[in-house]
């Protein structure tokens, strides 16, 4: 935790750094899109006194909407691009991880499923590469900071006509995780009259959390993993 607010501390102290070398115009933009997420562990938790229980992973790829919200500061001029500075501030809309609970390694009984919700940080560089036309411009940009990642509705089901009874031994946790993106695009200038717009698609890594056990009886937790996901999106500035 530490860490990870040390890096973010660093990142944002860099930025504004930037941004007093040049001048204050600046620009809020808005993005829309969509994103597929590749989350989930295969996991044995151990159990007091027992041998413990298997959870499998059959679905860890996900998809849902995402929102974000960033300003940036005009940063150098050259000729062959402009760097701007800031920061985007993102939310990754629930998405979810199912699988089966092998109870003492030998019977499936059960099946589960929990959600992962995303809140990522960024202190940001962007650039944007000048094209022949002075219409369009190529964009790349490159982002660290904190994700706040949100577990949650962690749910066992019994697979065999309620014989085995669901312990839900496991619920919802909130960690902060040290996350990276970066993204290419391409930006259409005067789009909306003199505002440009942008699409593109963008990687995330958002790091690993975990969901939180409900009884002392159990010797570890339940991780999702390390959290990747792709994303398309367009983004106007307002």
């Amino acid at each position: 935790m530490k860490s990870i607010k040390l890096i973010s501390s660093i990142a944002l102290f860099s930025i504004t750094l930037q941004v007093f070398a040049f001048n204050l115009h600046g620009h809020a933009v808005v993005q829309l899109g969509g994103y597929w997420s590749n989350q989930g562990n295969a996991q044995h938790i151990n159990i007091e006194d027992l041998i413990g229980d298997d959870f499998t992973v059959t679905r860890s790829q996900s998809s849902n909407g995402l929102v974000g919200l960033g300003y940036f500061i005009d940063g150098q001029e050259k000729d062959l691009f402009n760097m701007a500075y800031g920061v985007n501030a993102f939310y990754l809309a629930k998405t979810g991880v199912s699988g089966y609970v092998v109870q003492e390694d030998l019977f499936t009984n059960l099946s589960y499923g929990y959600k992962v919700t995303h809140y990522p940080v960024y202190a940001v560089a962007k650039s944007m590469i000048h094209t022949k036309s002075p219409k369009y411009a190529l964009t790349l940009d490159l982002g660290i900071g904190p994700n706040f990642m949100r577990t949650s509705n962690f749910q066992e089901q019994s697979l065999d006509d309620g014989v085995t009874i669901p312990d839900n031994v496991f619920s919802g946790h909130t960690a902060t995780t040290f996350s990276a993106m970066t993204g290419v695009g391409v930006k259409f200038n005067n789009f909306f009259g003199p505002a440009p717009l942008e699409c593109g698609y963008k990687f995330f890594y958002l790091g690993q959390g975990r969901l939180h056990k409900n009884t002392t009886q159990l010797l570890n937790t339940l991780h999702t993993g390390h959290d990747y996901a792709n994303a398309v999106m367009c983004s106007i500035v307002v």
